[in-house]
């Protein structure tokens, strides 16, 4: 039998000691994989993952996942090679009757099939899906061998009927595909990063800001989707950075937090957010003041 096979053949011994209802579905699995390989059916598939995050997709036919894109690469891949078989399951009635077993068909998971999950799961099964999937994830049909972005792909989509699904192919450009999913996932992280910044704005809700959001701030960055790394990265915030009012973490640029409290009244007053009557400009010390009143000088003589 083939050896692309994930699952191990039975030896004709053990099977000779098998019910008659057992023995029949081995062999319908094995008729319909010969039939598939006759056929050249059975071809690999192999999913790219651009995301920064683990893929995993459990079923009860198989266990996978795909590492996250290491940093500084292009991306992370699984290729698949082997089928997997299901039998439609009627209860008792499958073991002993008999004389039923011939109306029980055999289903074959080829490589494709079993990949199109990750693509269901992370990229979604419509263009309103991918407003809140992941992204980031290409599927083939295929190995890696001999692939370019520029290289021509089977690119494999679901088609429904009913209640029934049917896969389908077309030919696409490895880089178009990358553009598409590099753009959904780009979408999700900005979605997340401002939820985030939200978040950080109240120390109600901090704590909201876990690991994935911390992943994708640092991923957004290192991509440049950002111009600098966001200020809650930190996992530690500290009473001085914070202001003094909402417990926010203060991040401004201006010496005024985002609730309007003055948190640095020189910088705030040097950054012209408050003027020189501000009852925070009090609590300075004499060598600020001097730089304030020479400020204050500058100021009445632009003016003049």
């Amino acid at each position: 039998m083939p050896e692309i096979l994930d699952q191990p053949i039975l030896p004709s011994v053990v099977q000779q000691n098998l019910g008659m209802s057992a023995s029949a579905r081995v062999q319908m699995r094995l008729d319909k994989i010969y039939e598939l390989e006759l056929r050249g059916e059975i071809k690999p598939a192999t999913i790219i993952n651009r995301s920064p995050f683990e893929l995993k997709v459990e079923t009860g036919y198989w266990d996978y996942s795909v590492p996250p894109r290491p940093s500084g690469k292009p991306f992370s891949s699984l290729t698949v090679t082997g089928t997997r078989a299901f039998f439609p399951y009627r209860g008792k009635e499958e073991m002993s009757d008999h004389s039923t077993h011939d109306r029980f068909d055999c289903g074959i998971l080829l490589p494709v099939h079993q990949l199109m999950e990750f693509k269901t799961c992370y990229v979604g099964l419509n263009d309103g899906d991918k407003n809140f999937k992941q992204g980031g994830v290409i599927v083939f049909e295929g190995d890696l061998e001999g692939i370019t972005p520029k290289s021509t792909v089977r690119d494999p989509s679901w088609v429904f009927k009913g209640k029934k699904r049917f896969l389908k192919f077309s030919d696409r450009i490895l880089g178009d595909l990358i553009e598409e999913a590099d753009a959904q996932m780009k979408h999700r992280c900005m979605v997340i990063l401002d939820q985030a910044d939200h978040w950080a704005d109240d120390p109600k809700t901090r704590a909201n800001i876990q690991r994935p959001e911390r992943v994708w701030a640092d991923f957004a960055f290192e991509q440049k989707w950002i111009t600098a790394p966001k200020a809650w990265r930190n996992t530690v915030t500290r009473p001085e950075d914070s202001c003094p009012r909402c417990g926010a973490q203060y991040v401004s640029k201006t010496g005024m937090c985002k609730c309007s409290y003055v948190v640095d009244p020189l910088l705030a007053f040097l950054s012209g957010e408050i003027l020189v009557d501000h009852v925070r400009l009090q609590t300075l010390k004499a060598e600020d003041w001097k730089k304030i009143n020479a400020e204050q000088e500058r100021r009445n003589k632009a003016r003049s």
